[in-house]
């Protein structure tokens, strides 16, 4: 069983540090004669652009690769509870500056004429080795980002399959979408650190998880077979203090776009109920699940434990569509990525989810109770045999 000093070796051969070089260039770039150096040049200070600013608070230090307002970072979002901190890496500053991705954020302070790849790795993205307690995860060596590999025959097939479900060029980039073999492999992030990871493969639709190294007081104390539930998929591409909605998969939560989440299961966790709080979503959840009978339900159960945390509900089910399946036989909309894939398109989808959204009070309970009644009874009568 490893130590920590071999764990944080790893970390320092793995972690690559944004060249000085290229952060001043950024900043004078984007920034020009709008800030002051400090520390003889080695600090820069600008006008924190968040929240108007106007005596320069904003601390960035390039060989640190970090940035620190001195008046308080609420700017980086939420303070992670494994750390106690928020995140205010310099790339975490790009990608709110610039409202991008990691990736883009990557490519924007390097260049395009740079390879990416090795910032890109999420074993790079640990921010935090400090901490009491906290977890270890890293992709399956051999795992390569689909969007280095467009000429790789495996690589065209499953951006095939991705582009056949919703997915852009531009979303497997910003989804930071891996592939090996004929899986593809979707990285969860929080805070811009690897937590979990989920895989799928196009051949079979075989799903693998990752298991975490547990550290505290930074010794390995032993490994932990995580699950969905104790993560948000996306949980880091949303904007706090907002709204968020809430799906089932990762195909509808890219399907659906701005602010959606996907939990990985119908019923939410305690945990993900916890995370929900980090994110503060002040203006409400949205509950947009499958229009199957768990889907419906977990309606019910995910407000009883929302409503206990204080939160505003609403909810949006599938509209009642049909399409007729690969053996010509006419079924209905199951989910949000069924709707765009076989119906409206994936352009329409947000518009249709969005003019269904409706409050999730006391009467709206009751008829989702009675709509799943009406699927339980529809069910009984179709499993009675037929009398001759």
């Amino acid at each position: 069983m490893p130590n920590y000093d071999q764990f944080k070796d790893k970390l320092k051969s793995t972690y690559r540090r944004l060249p000085v070089s290229k952060i001043e260039a950024w900043i004078k770039k984007n920034f020009r004669d709008e800030f002051k150096t400090r520390k003889n040049g080695t600090e820069y200070i600008i006008c924190n652009p968040f929240n108007g600013d106007t005596g320069f608070h904003f601390n960035i230090n390039p060989e640190k690769n970090k940035c620190h307002d001195w008046r308080g970072n609420e700017w980086a979002g939420p303070i992670n509870p494994a750390t106690n901190s928020r995140n205010c890496s310099f790339v975490k500053f790009v990608r709110l500056f610039k409202k991008c991705s990691y990736s883009e954020a990557i490519k924007d302070i390097m260049g395009e004429e740079v390879d990416i790849r090795e910032y890109l790795k999420p074993e790079s993205r640990i921010t935090d080795t400090d901490s009491k307690l906290y977890f270890n995860v890293e992709l399956p060596k051999g795992t390569e980002p689909l969007v280095l590999h467009k000429s790789d025959m495996q690589a065209k097939i499953l951006i095939k399959w991705l582009k056949s479900r919703g997915y852009t060029d531009q979303t497997i980039e910003k989804s930071d979408l891996r592939f090996m073999g004929m899986d593809v492999y979707w990285p969860y992030f929080e805070f811009d650190t690897l937590v979990y990871w989920q895989s799928r493969s196009r051949l079979n639709k075989v799903f693998n998880f990752p298991s975490l190294d547990v550290y505290e007081n930074n010794k390995l104390i032993g490994h932990l077979k995580a699950t969905k539930g104790d993560y948000f998929y996306g949980f880091d591409d949303v904007d706090q203090a907002s709204y968020l909605i809430i799906t089932e998969a990762i195909f509808d939560k890219n399907t659906i776009g701005q602010q959606a989440l996907a939990s990985g299961g119908a019923v939410l966790t305690s945990t993900q109920v916890k995370k929900l709080k980090l994110l503060s979503p002040i203006k409400g959840i949205i509950l947009s699940p499958d229009a199957d009978e768990a889907g419906l339900t977990s309606i019910i159960s995910n407000a009883e434990l929302l409503e206990r945390a204080g939160y505003k509900l609403y909810y949006s089910i599938p509209p009642d569509m049909k399409y007729k399946n690969e053996n010509g036989i006419e079924v209905s909309v199951k989910d949000w990525n069924e709707l765009g894939q076989f119906v409206v398109g994936f352009d329409d989808v947000r518009k249709h989810h969005d003019k269904l959204i409706k409050p999730l009070n006391t009467q709206a309970k009751i008829d989702i109770q009675l709509r799943v009644a009406e699927m339980k009874e529809r069910k009984r009568r179709q499993a009675i045999p037929k009398s001759f």
